[in-house]
Formats: structure tokens, C-alpha cells, sequence
């Protein structure tokens, strides 16, 4: 299972946050699904574990259904970017923009690659749009790209890669 949600979601006291939820209280609402599917996929598997149900585990023993939350930055209609433009990031720290096309991208992509997505929860945004959500959004609106090294804030937790399947290697579980 796919969700996207939004970056942000979970950092109430942000400007990101507090702008996207006066329009029907949205991140609140969005946070609630993300923990809602956190927990039916917790009680999921304790669940096949008392039953010692086997039919639906990998090697590992860890059930095969899995989630993965993809939280994008602000979307675009802008062409897609491709892989190497992006980069993804855990923390909802750190945010940008994103063509609708290279979120999609992402959604199609991720599911082939379960054992490195499945469980996790990542951020998604043009490399080189990423800032801190207290500055992503004047940023955003001014369609600013980072000019420096100067410009970029780094958290640590950033993913980049030349290939999708690069792009997901190590990405932290839930």
C-alpha cells in the first residue's frame, strides 16, 4: 500500500503546517491516517504472529503486506525531474517542491522495491529546492532553487540516487 501524504504533517507548530491545515484542518487529518495505517499494519502483524500464520511471510518472517507514507513537498505541474533530481528524506525536517509526475513516479517505483520501502515513512522533493520547513515556504512561493552550498540545510538523513533502487537504499523502518 501507497499513501501520500504531505511533508510537514508531522511538525504542528511549522508554517508549512499551520498554512495547508486552515483548509479544513487537512494536516491534522492527514497525521491521524498516517498513524491510523501505522497501527492496523502493527496489529496486522501481531495478528499473523498469534496465529502463526506463515502464508503471507517473507523469509524474514515479517508479514508481506506492507505501507509505505510518501510525503511530498509543494507539488508542481512542472515536467518530471527524473530520479537523480531528487532526493528523499526521513524526520519531516526538511522539505521543497515536487512535479506531481516524479510523485507518481516515486508511488510506482516504491512498490517494486517492498523490502526497502515497505514500513517506512520518507519526505520527497527537487534536490535542489530542499530547505528547513521554516523557510520552505516563502521559498516555494518564490519557485527559488538553492544557488550554493551555502543555501542548503543538510539533516543528515538525505537520499539521493542515480537509479530508483539507489535512491531507496537506506531508508529507515518505522
Amino acid at each position: 500500500l501507497i499513501v501520500v501524504s504531505s511533508g510537514g504533517v508531522s511538525k504542528p507548530n511549522s508554517p508549512v503546517y499551520k498554512f495547508l491545515n486552515i483548509f479544513g484542518r487537512i494536516m491534522e487529518e492527514k497525521i491521524k491516517g498516517e498513524d491510523d495505517l501505522r497501527d492496523m499494519y502493527k496489529r496486522l502483524d501481531k495478528e499473523e504472529a498469534h496465529l502463526n500464520n506463515n502464508n503471507n511471510k517473507d523469509a524474514t518472517g515479517r508479514c508481506r503486506c506492507t505501507y509505505t507514507v510518501i510525503r511530498p513537498g509543494g507539488l508542481t505541474v512542472e515536467n518530471a525531474r527524473g530520479v537523480k533530481a531528487l532526493e528523499l528524506n526521513q524526520g519531516d525536517a526538511k522539505s521543497g517542491r515536487i512535479a506531481r509526475a516524479d510523485v507518481a513516479a516515486l508511488c510506482i517505483e516504491a512498490t517494486f522495491y517492498p523490502k526497502m520501502t515497505g514500513g517506512t515513512t520518507f519526505e520527497c522533493y527537487d534536490a535542489d529546492t530542499g530547505k528547513t520547513l521554516a523557510a520552505v515556504g516563502a521559498n516555494n512561493l518564490m519557485r527559488g532553487r538553492n544557488k550554493s552550498t551555502d543555501d542548503v540545510y543538510m539533516s543528515g538523513r538525505e537520499r539521493r540516487g542515480d537509479s530508483w533502487e539507489g535512491i531507496f537504499v537506506g531508508l529507515e523502518k518505522d
